[in-house]
């Protein structure tokens, strides 16, 4: 009986994992960050646990990153595809939802800085970050209305334009050292520079590597490219992060602060979310009034769950103490 029981007991907490390595597929869409979703489901210290103890004991460490990573993957996965799908029928919904979670999330990283009182400094940096973040946007409109150049085409055809190689290594660099920071996603790196589409279609739709043969090698390659950023940002840039916000974590939050907030005015200013606000179809009243509603029922819906899975954990370290 006790050991039906010790099984009943590993197979519940397996799919617990699998349910809570699910949400945490969410971070893969823009605005969504994975650290924040793991706070609030109550994942993300078994995570970081299970990832530093793979060089002690790789077996149990990798047994209990497991179910995390299937849950993780399959809903990234399933979430991807649905976005793609919706992206041509809801695309300013799309980004209300997702803006709703950076919004949730700011006091988040407003406690995290320390900062108290402003000051002069604090100012200066926070307008920085908010120029950068708002600029990038801005710019990418600016590269598509005056047919500067755009991703999609030379996503497309990579092989003419080798300077995409180059730049998915930086994009996939750069996101994976804002993944360390909270409130800041990958995701939302590559929409706001307005490579989150293009990548995805790399993976969906009629042209993907899926449907179009001839793309396969090209698709292949620039997946290699991001591949290849995203480890060396882990690997180099995050410990630069890391040491930033341990020994100027004020400053360096002022810029973080400012850059998130920005992020929001370039998550609807872009050259992804542009075009369809002159498309009839994607551009209805309705449209417009709801997506400003699910934006801030998410903001709240957001802040709220990070209140109360902090208060939560307060509580269970208290009770350990």
């Amino acid at each position: 009986m006790q050991f039906y029981k010790i099984v009943f007991m590993k197979v519940k907490e397996f799919f617990i994992d699998l349910a809570k390595g699910a949400s945490l597929g969410a971070g893969l869409l823009p605005g969504v960050s994975a650290g924040t979703i793991g706070l609030i489901v109550n994942i993300y210290d078994k995570l970081i646990m299970g990832i530093n103890n793979l060089k002690k004991n790789f077996i149990r460490a990798f047994l209990t990153l497991l179910p995390i990573g299937i849950g993780w993957v399959a809903s990234g996965v399933i979430l991807l595809y649905l976005q793609h799908l919706a992206w041509d029928y809801i695309p300013f919904l799309i980004v209300c939802i997702c803006s709703g979670f950076i919004i949730g999330g700011l006091p988040t990283i407003y406690k995290e800085s320390g900062i108290e009182k402003a000051k002069a400094k604090d100012t200066s940096r926070f307008i920085i970050g908010f120029v950068l973040a708002s600029l990038i946007g801005i710019m990418s409109v600016l590269a598509y209305v005056f047919n500067w150049f755009s991703f999609e085409e030379a996503f497309l055809n990579p092989n003419s334009n080798w300077w995409v190689y180059i730049v998915i290594i930086v994009i996939g660099f750069v996101s994976a050292a804002a993944c360390i920071i909270p409130g800041i996603s990958g995701a939302m790196i590559l929409f706001i520079f307005g490579l989150y589409q293009p990548v995805l279609d790399i993976y969906f739709g009629e042209n993907s590597i899926i449907h179009n043969s001839a793309r396969l090698s090209s698709g292949l390659l620039l997946t290699l490219c991001l591949v290849v950023g995203v480890i060396i940002g882990f690997l180099f840039i995050s410990k630069v992060m890391k040491s930033l916000l341990e020994k100027h974590k004020r400053g360096t939050y002022g810029y973080v602060l400012g850059f998130v907030v920005g992020s929001i005015i370039a998550m609807f200013l872009n050259n992804q979310i542009w075009p369809t606000y002159f498309n009839e179809a994607t551009s209805k009243p309705w449209q417009f009034v709801i997506g400003f509603i699910l934006l801030i029922v998410v903001a709240v819906a957001t802040l709220l769950l990070i209140k109360f899975a902090t208060r939560k954990k307060q509580a269970e370290n208290q009770n350990i103490g």
